[in-house]
């Protein structure tokens, strides 16, 4: 919402009626300059009566701009404060869900199965399914924490020295896709990040560059690029439909969406994932190429 949404019609009149007053006395004024009308007395008082013409329907409209942009932060706030509520609420209900309830509902299936029982009902490779499915989700769990953490004012973002390949690999090898994704061996040793953001930031960008692909085979590979006089860049790149750097800034608006674009989703996980990594004090951006699209992200 823009700061002059909401000004009323009056206000709108006002400003052109003040815009039509001071035009005049511009008009006004070169004429008596270029002498095409002599000073006088009345040329003055005019003058005069213009500016003070021109001042009530100018302060009426700055102030209600004023208060229309301090209405406007009054409801953010607000709206601010109903999110931090809520994603209270959320937080608890899932932590509940993914970091109690089925925990103990598998310490409880194990303690009560045993070895022959699990090879007598087959139940061995499922078992294997849901725990490493549990694991994934408390994964994903501690990324949204951290993110709903990190949209508190004053929030601090928690950083450590991490393992670029080892936290990704960590991440990948529950999900459906690990098998699409490349990790060269020339990514960073050890780089200052929240590991649950930066891998769900990461993230998203591969599920993209998977999800909107046409090709037979796809792919994402991550690796490093850059050298001393370049700057140093971690490249997410993918054999998709491809992205120009416009595209990708329009993307990166919340809720933006491409005009052709029929799947479903948000809209919000480009733009949530580039402003993680730019708490992390990286900046973000994308080239088109012939096979796809390459994301770099300047560390």
């Amino acid at each position: 919402m823009g700061a002059l949404d909401g000004i009323s019609k009056r206000s709108i009149v006002c400003l052109i009626c003040s815009t039509l007053i001071m035009l005049t006395f511009f008009v006004f004024k070169t004429l008596v300059v270029f002498k095409y009308i002599h000073h006088s007395t009345f040329t003055h008082y005019f003058e005069w009566l213009s500016v003070i013409a021109f001042m009530p329907p100018f302060f009426m409209v700055v102030q209600e701009f004023l208060q229309n942009k301090a209405k406007i932060k009054d409801d953010l706030s607000k709206k601010n404060i109903y999110l931090e509520h809520a994603a209270k609420i959320i937080r608890h209900d899932m932590h509940s869900g993914i970091n109690t309830y089925l925990p103990r509902g598998i310490k409880s299936l194990n303690r009560r199965l045993t070895e022959e029982d699990i090879k007598s009902l087959r139940i061995s490779a499922p078992l294997k399914l849901i725990k490493d499915g549990l694991h994934h989700a408390q994964k994903v769990y501690a990324g949204v924490y951290e993110f709903t953490n990190l949209v508190k004012e004053n929030a601090q973002l928690n950083k450590a020295p991490h393992n670029i390949s080892e936290i990704l690999t960590d991440y990948l090898k529950l999900t459906a896709y690990k098998n699409q994704v490349v990790l060269a061996d020339n990514l960073p040793d050890v780089l200052d990040v929240n590991e649950a953001l930066f891998c769900t930031a990461l993230d998203n960008f591969i599920r993209n560059g998977l999800k909107y692909n046409d090709s037979g085979t796809k792919w994402v590979k991550i690796y490093h690029e850059g050298s001393y006089h370049t700057g140093s860049y971690l490249v997410v790149e993918d054999n998709g439909r491809g992205l120009t750097a416009e595209e990708f800034i329009i993307l990166s608006k919340p809720y933006a969406r491409k005009e052709n674009q029929k799947e479903s989703g948000t809209g919000l996980g480009l733009n949530i994932s580039i402003e993680i990594l730019k708490e992390h004090g990286y900046t973000v951006f994308a080239k088109k190429t012939d096979n796809g699209t390459k994301i770099y992200i300047k560390l």
